[in-house]
């Protein structure tokens, strides 16, 4: 029985048995109790309907399903119960939605009822009364039961997304079934194989006299909708058929005055009910949410869509409402389908000479899952497979770097300045735009594979990638590509989305078993199997090269600024006080043997830049632990609350994030903690000691095993200012330019020069006052390297400045060597850096000199003497590196 809209036809495997007759009248009036008005959706627009196996007493029995309910009718007695669709809640959860087709199994002797579900690849044997309902699970080519050889030779393109599964009369006691994708079947024997295969209607003469609407192929309806009328302008997302339906409808509505539009609203509903009929689909929203404060009290929303036959012009939509419970707010009639995706991207690419982008990966070369159906890949393409174009902007920009005496490592600072002076779509203004860099290698820190790296202003517009860590043309360079793009989308790591704002549920196993592109091959956890080792080759054995479908959810319908480039800043924002106090709260039970401590002064003078020290150590209870060395909250092992004088508690967000292999160390008991500084004055989301008061700062470490170790909470006082120039000199480091600087340690970057200004104006006018040690760090810091811009097409340096380097950090180290400046950790770090400008200019003796000094000052603050060995050995590591030139290792890693 093939089904439309309030009529039916039935057809034999030779014959036309009825058409055009209503469902309720089918086969002998047997369905004669759907007239019935309650039974309405079921007679009108039945989803399927499944023969179940017949009653007792030898009636049939018949499963309707619409949405997700399902009414049981026996032939002779009617409806028997209508309720919820049971069976959808006993599925795995990936099984609950978007089910492609559905067959019941033979009455078994038993009476049991087995029934077969299909999605994607895989088919599902469900048994409705085990305790375990599901009994298989298979590839397709497996087929439903394990006697069913025959299902190894389906055509390739019948392999998965299956539109229908019937069962056929059996031959000689064998299993038949008809196969339906669009306009073309298979008529597939469970033994031998396939007996017939073409389009549907010449597979046999029953099928050959189907009225033509029946098989009738319809456009797709999802996509984009737009219109405007009376000062607004809606753009509607309709997600509810094809591949990788994740029946949603979204929206985003904007403001029309003159010449300019300006984004006002966003809605989703994620509870779509669909009823059609043969001219038209009526999709209908419930429990509507809004991304800010709605227009209108509306809690639904309700489109009608006119069906276009395949090979027809697009017809426009009639309307779209958006309504509650009693009526009509505000209605759009007319909107045209403007595309088939769901967000459209300008994505534009840049590439330093003698560098190569990823053209495409063909996934025949992976080692890729069971059942995978193998294609050629691209940028664009990965992210069309998940409702989103990306539009490349026509031909890439080589930029020259020959003759700039360049070492290729890119800065945060430098790789900014050259996406503002180089992306021919730049505005500091939310705009579905992206620029991507193709350079060799990545400085801060080295051994980056790419980064997402825009922090300065309007944030996620700018990404990069470095060939020196990834093998062009391989799964790991696409993989580094699309995480990066993810990034720029405000998609966080698979094992980080708890730490997004609102928090987001974690994937398998604390996200670490996640199959994503925002998931990290080599941290993958989910196969048992694998050794520690072989974890990454597991994961691309498992990868099906896609996003999961939460994070598809949020490219196609995230709310307009938590999704657009420029829009809400990464991670949407700082996590609100409930979550960002949840996520530093003690954990029951502790039995990890470590202790993370916040240490440093407890009270700062009125703009001075707030810097904490991190100190993980061990116990000893459990004798030496593996850890994650880097604790900066770039990395993501550790997270840092700051809760203001007035109560509120924001989760510190980094300007910069780092991707990377989480390569652990050893705490010993002759080496008992690492340790780091934080400067948590300045992040992406400005400023968080603003104000004189006392604040609380708290941290969270979570180790490789994913132990979670949470400090005390440390009050961190700021004072006042007691005199007019103390609150001058406040003010001049205080700003989001001069928050950059003193986290990047300075920039050339034009856009922060009024940041520039301010740090100089401290340094000429109160050289002499304590605070203008961290002035001097960023300036002798940025000195005393080369800055990189790009100028028409070609890499300019600009060279270094030796004699201001030594001039500003030794100055800002002189002031330092007591109680006041810079703090130990960031001291040594810049005794280092002093040790290698003055190398930089071929003066060894006074590298070495500092290097000696920097023993001796530590020694005379009475350190902890694990703390000396590490600073003496460190002062040896780097008198080795600038006598012998060794460079620095480092591990691949992603940004």
């Amino acid at each position: 029985m093939f089904l439309r809209p309030g009529s039916a036809a039935g057809i034999s495997e030779s014959a036309l048995l009825f058409d055009n007759t209503s469902t309720h009248e089918a086969y002998g009036s047997q369905f004669a109790a759907l007239a019935q008005y309650e039974y309405q959706d079921f007679k009108l627009y039945p989803e399927a309907v499944l023969q179940l196996p017949a009653h007792t007493d030898g009636s049939a029995q018949y499963l309707f399903i619409t949405g997700t309910d399902s009414l049981q009718y026996r032939v002779g007695t009617g409806v028997i119960k209508r309720e919820q669709l049971m069976m959808r809640s006993y599925l795995p959860t990936a099984w609950q939605t978007n089910i492609d087709a559905l067959l019941q199994a033979p009455s078994s002797p038993a009476n049991v009822w087995r029934t077969y579900v299909f999605k994607g690849s895989r088919v599902i044997t469900y048994n409705w009364g085990a305790e375990n309902h599901v009994e298989r699970n298979a590839l397709i080519t497996e087929g439903p039961d394990a006697d069913a050889a025959g299902w190894a030779q389906l055509p390739a393109d019948f392999r998965y997304d299956l539109d229908h599964v019937l069962a056929l009369p059996p031959a000689a006691g064998v299993r038949r079934s008809l196969l339906v994708k669009k306009d073309k079947g298979v008529i597939l024997n469970w033994r031998t194989g396939v007996e017939k295969s073409g389009a549907l209607t010449s597979l046999s003469s029953g099928l050959g006299k189907l009225p033509a609407g029946y098989a009738q192929q319809y456009l797709p309806v999802s996509g984009t909708y737009r219109v405007a009328s009376a000062g607004q302008s809606i753009d509607a997302r309709i997600d509810v058929d094809g591949v990788g339906t994740l029946s949603t409808i979204s929206g985003d509505l904007f403001t029309v005055a003159g010449q300019s539009t300006t984004y006002a609203h966003s809605f989703r509903s994620t509870n779509v009910q669909v009823q059609w009929t043969s001219d038209y689909m009526v999709i209908t929203g419930k429990g509507l949410t809004w991304g800010s404060t709605p227009p209108y009290n509306a809690t639904i929303v309700q489109l009608l869509v006119y069906l276009t036959p395949a090979g027809q012009t697009l017809r426009p939509i009639s309307w779209l409402y958006l309504e509650d419970e009693a009526g009509y707010y505000a209605n759009w009639r007319e909107l045209a389908k403007v595309s088939t995706y769901f967000r459209t991207v300008d994505y534009e690419v840049d590439i330093a000479a003698g560098e190569s982008e990823l053209v495409s990966y063909d996934t025949s070369k992976a080692a890729t899952p069971p059942g995978f159906v193998d294609r050629i890949l691209t940028v664009p393409s990965a992210y069309a497979e998940a409702g989103v174009e990306l539009r490349t902007t026509g031909g890439r920009n080589v930029i020259s770097t020959s003759g700039s005496g360049s070492d290729l490592l890119w800065s945060k600072a430098e790789l900014h300045a050259a996406m503002v002076a180089n992306f021919s779509g730049y505005r500091d203004v939310p705009q579905w735009k992206v620029w991507t860099l193709v350079a060799s290698d990545y400085a801060d820190p080295p051994g980056i594979a790419g980064t997402m790296f825009d922090s300065i202003g309007l944030q996620r517009q700018g990404m990069a990638v470095f060939t020196k860590y990834a093998k062009v043309g391989s799964n790991d360079d696409l993989h580094t590509y699309v995480h990066e793009l993810g990034h720029a989308f405000n998609l966080l790591h698979s094992f980080d989305k708890d730490k997004a704002a609102p928090p987001q549920p974690l994937g398998p196993l604390a996200g670490y078993g996640d199959l994503s592109w925002m998931s990290y091959p080599h941290l993958y956890e989910g196969d048992p199997s694998a050794a520690e080792d072989q974890q990454t080759a597991a994961f691309w054995r498992a990868f099906p090269f896609s996003f999961t479908d939460d994070e598809i959810r949020h490219l196609r319908h995230g709310f307009y600024r938590d999704v657009i480039l420029g829009g809400s800043n990464f991670k949407a924002g700082a996590a609100k006080d409930h979550a960002a106090l949840e996520l530093v709260a003690q954990p029951l039970t502790d039995e990890s043997g470590l202790l993370l401590e916040i240490e440093g002064q407890a009270a700062f003078a009125y703009g001075e830049p707030v810097v904490a020290q991190l100190k993980l150590s061990r116990t000893g209870s459990h004798g030496d632990v593996a850890v994650l060395p880097d604790l900066g909250p770039a990395a993501g092992h550790v997270s840092v609350v700051i809760t203001d004088p007035y109560g509120h508690t924001r989760l510190f967000q980094p300007l910069t994030r780092e991707c990377g292999r989480h390569d652990t160390t050893t705490l010993t008991a002759a080496a008992p903690a690492v340790y780091t500084s934080l400067y948590l004055g300045y992040g992406a989301d400005g400023l968080y000691f603003s104000e004189p008061g006392l604040y609380k700062v708290a941290a969270v470490y979570q180790g490789p095993d994913g132990s979670r170790v949470a400090s005390t909470p440390q009050t961190i006082r700021v004072r006042a200012p007691l005199a007019a120039a103390d609150q001058h000199i406040g003010e001049l480091l205080m700003g989001d330019d001069q928050g950059h600087l003193l986290t990047f340690l300075g920039s050339d970057a034009p856009q922060l020069k009024g940041g520039n200004d301010a740090l100089q104006e401290v340094i000429e006018r109160y050289g002499d006052h304590p605070l203008a040690a961290h002035a001097r760090l960023a300036r002798g810091a940025n000195a005393g390297r080369h800055f990189q811009h790009i100028r028409d097409g070609r890499l300019v340096v600009r060279e270094p400045d030796i004699k201001e380097s030594v001039q500003q950090l030794s100055a800002a180290i002189n002031a330092s060597t007591g109680n006041e400046g810079l703090d130990n950790i960031t001291l040594n770090k810049a005794m280092r850096r002093l040790a290698k400008v003055h190398a930089k200019d071929g003066n060894l003796a006074e590298a070495d000199a500092v290097l000696d000094k920097m023993v001796s000052t530590f020694r005379g603050k009475g350190l902890p003497a694990p703390v000396q060995k590490t600073i003496q050995a460190q002062a040896e590591e780097t008198r080795t590196a600038i006598h012998h030139g060794k460079p620095k290792t480092a591990s691949r890693k992603k940004k």
